[in-house]
Parts: C-alpha cells; structure tokens; sequence
C-alpha cells in the first residue's frame, strides 16, 4: 500500500499514479490466485473415488457447491477487471468525474441523493435483510429466508472490511481536497476516510445477496445492482467520495456477498449431510442487528 502515498507526506505526482497501481496489481495477483475464495476445489489424489453418489458426497462436502460459485477463471477475470477499471478511474477520470458531478447537481438530483442515500447505512440495511429474513420465514419462502439472512451476515462483513481499509488508506474526500491522490497512510487519529465508500459497500452487499438468491429471475438482479448503482453515484453527487472510492466500494460488498453466500452453502450442505439443521432468527433493534442461531440435532 506505500506505493499509492510517498513516506514524505507528498502526494503523488499524476503522471506516476497509474504505474504504481499497476505495480501494486502485478505483485497482488499470486495472493488473490491463491485465495480459498478464488481456488477451486481440487480432489486429493489419495481420496478414493466412490460409485455411489451419497458416499460421494460424505468424501467431498463442497463438490455440490459448484453451481453457486464462480469458477477461478471467471472470478480471476473478474477480480482483474475491477482492478483495470480502478486503476483507469483513479488515472483520469476521478477529478473530472467529480467536477462534472458538481456542476451538473440540480434540484432533481439532490433529491434523488437524498432518496437512494439511506439505503447505503449499515443500520438501515441490516433492518432491510431482516425484515427480509423474517417474511421470508413467516411466509415459508426459502429464498427470500436465504437472501435475508446472508444479507445481514454480508453487511456486517462489508462494515469490518471496510473500515479496515479506510484505516489503511486515510484517503482524503473530495470535500477536503481538489486533487484525488492526497492519503495520510496508516496513521490514528485521522479523519480522512474517504476509501473506500461504506455506503456503496453496504448497498452493493445487500444487493449481492439479493441477487445470488434470485439469480432465476430477470428483473431481480438489475433491479438490486441498480438500486446500489444509485446509492453509489449519491456518494459522488454530494461530494463525499471520489469515482474511484465507489468502485472500491462496490467490489468490497460484491466479494464480500459471494463469500458469505459460499460459506453459508458450506454450513448448509454440512449440515444436511448429518441430517442437522440450523435455526437462524434475526435480531433487529433501532439501532442494531444480530442473528440467533440455533443447531438442532
């Protein structure tokens, strides 16, 4: 990460940015390749191979899962293309994107900022996904149950990661500053937050959740991804985040979803295998959430 913020307090130099976050993409690329969430599952040679399907699956828990994940070349591809886009938008496009966005705000946007803006808290998504979760349970409608309660676990996850990286970068707001590659780095008491976008981070994790689970119907998932999409452009719009803090945003709560989506299949499928099952009951408050778990034997 010292690579986006010279050790002397001195931003970078525009000409110098983009090779940098080249550098920092080539040399993270073995990591990413070698992330459980990326690697595919590979059968140990020594594991005998079983005829009968039940055995099969007591010998490999995960092999059902393939439908509900991506595969390593599509999730490589698509991690390398987010970091593309990134890295173009942090070059060229950040500070005439937010000039653009300032001298176009007009009446109309400001109140479709001010619509599409709450739905980008924690607070207020955690309450969405279990108000999800609980009809989804009362109506006995299982995807809306499981879209529900991944969305919850997926908030939270998003909330963690997030504010670590805002507390890695201390990237400075466009509200502070005109130019877009001003970060503090790793230091305390920094009020500079601004990547990547929590809100768009939240808005793309519940909207992933939502998604994955209604991946059969067509209008599902362009509403969902279109409803973040607004909450990410609100963030731009009122000045509070650069292009590229949304973008950072979005992949955060993308992965983060089909992470927790993929380990709340693994339990699942555990548990189904041992004929166990697992009773989630969201907890919802004004101003927190939770998930009471229950195994049942």
């Amino acid at each position: 990460m010292l690579l986006l913020y010279p050790t002397s307090g001195k931003p970078l130099k525009p000409g110098s940015k983009l090779i940098c976050l080249l550098l920092l993409f080539i040399f993270c690329l073995p990591a990413w390749a070698q992330s459980p969430l990326l690697t595919p599952d590979v059968p140990d040679r020594h594991q005998p191979i079983y005829a009968d399907t039940s055995q099969a699956l007591s010998g490999f828990p995960f092999r059902t899962l393939s439908p509900e994940q991506p595969g390593f070349v599509r999730t490589a591809a698509l991690a390398a293309a987010g970091a593309g886009l990134w890295a173009a938008t942090y070059a060229f496009l950040d500070e005439p994107l937010q000039q653009l966005s300032q001298s176009s705000r007009s009446t109309t946007t400001n109140a479709i900022a001010r619509t599409v803006e709450p739905l980008g808290r924690p607070s207020n998504a955690v309450s969405i996904a279990g108000a999800l979760a609980v009809g989804g349970l009362l109506l006995k409608k299982q995807k809306l149950q499981r879209a529900g309660l991944i969305g919850m676990g997926s908030v939270m996850a998003s909330a963690v990661a997030t504010n670590a990286l805002k507390n890695t970068f201390h990237r400075h707001r466009p509200s502070a500053t005109a130019e877009n590659h001003v970060f503090d780095g790793m230091v305390r008491d920094n009020d500079n937050t601004s990547l990547p976008s929590s809100h768009t981070a939240t808005a793309f994790a519940l909207a992933t959740s939502v998604a994955t689970a209604y991946k059969g119907h067509k209008w599902v998932p362009p509403v969902a991804y279109g409803v973040a999409s607004l909450v990410g452009l609100s963030r731009i719009h009122d000045n509070a985040h650069w292009a590229t803090d949304v973008v950072a945003g979005a992949a955060v709560g993308y992965f983060t979803a089909k992470g927790v989506t993929y380990l709340y299949d693994v339990v699942n499928q555990k548990l189904n295998i041992r004929k166990q099952r697992l009773l989630l009951a969201p907890q919802v408050g004004l101003k927190s959430g939770g998930l009471n778990a229950t195994l049942v034997f």
